[in-house]
This record gives structure tokens, sequence and C-alpha cells, in this order.
């Protein structure tokens, strides 16, 4: 046992601690007192060995405090970063401010202490401030880095991750830009460059966003404005004539916000309908209702607008002529082919179609009841024999129905 007295020894001058009495004091995460433990159960071992093993177990320890002392500073750093921002009073956040507030970092420190923290809150305060779609923000924000430090010098330091935090910070950044659809320009390639240098890992996803965004720039067939337009009634223009499917179909304004109404609800009425959406509702039984339903939301870029729609079930001899059509369809173009008739008409079982023909769509802007009459009062005027057909109001929340799908 004489050599586990050396041992023990050896441990307590690792760990610089002792008692009045001798004994040694318990580390933070009690490493060392679980090796006297094991090397007691365990016997006489070698000396070297234990002290080597003690060693490794005592600078890990440290190691592991010392990196959850970092991560605490970095939390406490981006805290307060935020609070900078957050200072800002909500009706002076703007471009202008926000730059402001970058520059003031930027000559406050030439080394530019804490710029990962403060790169990290200024991401996440961009929406607050009205700047998240802003190219020259972005670029602002990359000056933050200071320039050639983080520029790998030989083949072995591009290989590796070099400067590993800063150049995913720098990604982060250019994710930022890729989820708000800021197409980068050469000024960020430059940037980018003499920060992190051409091979490096911000540099690759700089590239593979100037690779994709221009091929889907253009997929879309129904392309939107960018920017969208600000006046609702113009908004609800755009997303009724996409629903329409028609180029020739009809909008009309039957209410505007200034308007002077019996309910007193200041509000829009849009509606949309075709030619052949007025035929069939003048073909329609008159003792047969039809439904206003809704509403139903429509995202259109980054904003959403909710929709009624006027229409009714699907009447037998609409079934019967979607079948005539059906037979049409099977013998003119598939040849007996069960598969080849299955791809070419997805919708041959009609029967099995629960919604009927719609008749007319409408937006409005509180999707409330005086508002739907009046776009019931407006169609009727456009279609007289809507005034002898039952309207039946079958009303639900959009945000419920999204909330029963999931």
């Amino acid at each position: 046992m004489a050599h586990l007295s050396r041992i023990i020894s050896r441990q307590v001058q690792i760990c610089g601690r002792t008692f009045a009495g001798g004994l040694p004091k318990q580390c933070r995460n009690s490493l060392c007192i679980a090796t006297y433990s094991r090397a007691l159960q365990k016997g006489p071992a070698s000396p070297t060995g234990s002290y080597r093993q003690a060693a490794l177990l005592h600078s890990s320890s440290q190691h592991l405090a010392k990196k959850d002392t970092q991560e605490n500073n970095d939390s406490r750093a981006l805290v307060l970063h935020k609070q900078i921002f957050e200072d800002v009073h909500p009706e002076i956040r703007t471009k202008a401010n926000f730059l402001k507030v970058l520059d003031n970092f930027t000559k406050r420190d030439i080394r530019r202490r804490g710029h990962v923290e403060f790169i990290y809150a200024a991401l996440a305060k961009m929406k607050d401030f009205g700047v998240h779609k802003d190219l020259e923000v972005y670029n602002k924000i990359f000056d933050v880095f200071p320039k050639n430090v983080f520029v790998p010098t030989n083949f072995i330091q591009s290989l590796y991750n070099h400067y590993p935090r800063q150049q995913e910070t720098g990604i982060a950044i250019l994710e930022q830009m890729e989820y708000y659809g800021v197409m980068p320009s050469a000024d960020t390639a430059d940037l980018i460059i003499s920060v992190f240098g051409f091979r490096s890992h911000p540099m690759k996803k700089f590239r593979r966003i100037l690779y994709w965004f221009p091929k889907f720039k253009h997929i879309n067939p129904y392309p939107l404005p960018d920017p969208l337009p600000a006046d609702p009634v113009d908004l609800a223009r755009l997303a009724l004539k996409r629903m329409a499917d028609d180029r020739k179909a009809e909008f009309k304004v039957y209410q505007r916000e200034d308007d002077e109404t019996e309910s007193n609800v200041k509000t829009y009425v849009t509606s949309i309908q075709t030619v052949e959406q007025q035929k069939m509702l003048a073909e329609h039984p008159k003792d047969i209702p039809v439904y206003v339903e809704g509403s139903f939301r429509l995202w259109l870029k980054d904003k959403q607008v909710y929709y009624h729609i006027l229409r009714s079930d699907l009447l037998e001899g609409t079934k019967d002529q979607a079948m005539k059509e059906k037979e049409w369809v099977e013998d003119e173009l598939t040849k007996n082919d069960e598969g080849r008739r299955r791809w070419l008409d997805p919708v041959a079982f009609v029967e099995n179609v629960p919604e009927g023909p719609v008749f007319a769509i409408c937006i409005t802007g509180s999707s409330c009841q005086e508002s739907l009459n009046t776009w019931i009062k407006g169609l009727q005027e456009d279609n007289p024999a809507l005034k002898q057909i039952p309207v039946v109001f079958k009303l639900s929340s959009a945000s419920t129905q999204l909330a029963a799908v999931q």
C-alpha cells in the first residue's frame, strides 16, 4: 500500500488544494475522488499509470469547466447585445437606426470583440426593424467581421474548418438571406472573401445560392409582383384572379372601407365571377339551396387572405353528364386500356367527388355576416336568378380548420 500513498500524494499535488489535516479537497466534478476510490478497490497498481490516468481526468475536468464557462459567457453576451436593439423605441425602429447600431459597434473596438454574439443578436432583430429583406443591411452585417483574420493561409487550414464558429456565423447570415429570398450581390462576395477567403464554407454557400436562386426565380407559372401591393383591395384582386382560372373573369368591388353602409361595417367586399359561372347559376333549380362557405386561407408569399365561395351540391344531371364525358374519354383515347384510362382521367369517378359547382368567390376585410350579406346582394343584381334561390350560410374560421387538420 506504500505506492498507493504515493499516488494519493501526487494527486494532492495535482489538485493543489488540501485541508488542514492533509486530506485532498474534492474537485468540482469529483473525478479525482473517483480515481482514489477505484485505486483503493483495485489494490496495487503502477504508480506511473495511475498518475497519468488521474492527470488526464483532471485535465479533462478543467476543459469541461472552461467550456461551460465559455458557453455561459456567450449566452450572457448574446442577451446584452440583444438588449442594445431592444432599447431602441418601437416607433423609431427603422433602417437608419439599425445601421447606426451596427456603426456604433464597429467603431467601439477595432478588434471587434464579441462580434459573433452581436451578429446573432442583429439577425434576430432584423424583422423588428423591417430590414430582413434588405441586401444593404446584410452586407453591413458582413462588414462587422474583422478583415483578413479568419482567412486560411495554407492548404491544411482551408481543408479543415478554419475558425469554425466564425464560419458558422457567416453561413447563418446567408441562410437567413436565403430564407427571405434575398439574392446576394458581388459586394457580398467581396466581403466574404475579405473575411473568410475564397476556399471557405461561407463562400461555398454563397456559390450554391448564386446557382439555385436564378433557376427557381422563374419557375412559378403564376408569378407574384415583388413587393406585394399594400392596398388590401389590390391584394384581393390578385388572389381572386389566381383562383378564377379564367382571364375573362369579371372582378368587382361591392364595397370599400370608406363607403357608408346601413350596417356601419367599415370593410371592403370584392368578388369575382366568370361567364360560365353566371350561366350555371341561371340554370340552377330554384328549389335547391346554394351555400356560402368559408373562410378559407390563401397565402400570397408571406401574406394571407381569407375567401368565401358560393356553391351548391352536385346534382344528378351533372353526374350523368360527367359519366358520359368519361365514356367518351374511354372510347376515344384509352382504347379499352384500364391503366391508361385511369392515368388520363383521374376524376373519372365523379360520384365520389363531394364538392359541387362553384358560382362565385369573394374576399372581404372582416369575413363577417354583414359583409357577406353585402356580397350576396351584389351578386343578386348581376344574377337575377339568385333572388329566387335560398342561400344558406355555412361559416367557419380558417384557424379552427387549421387546428383541426393539425
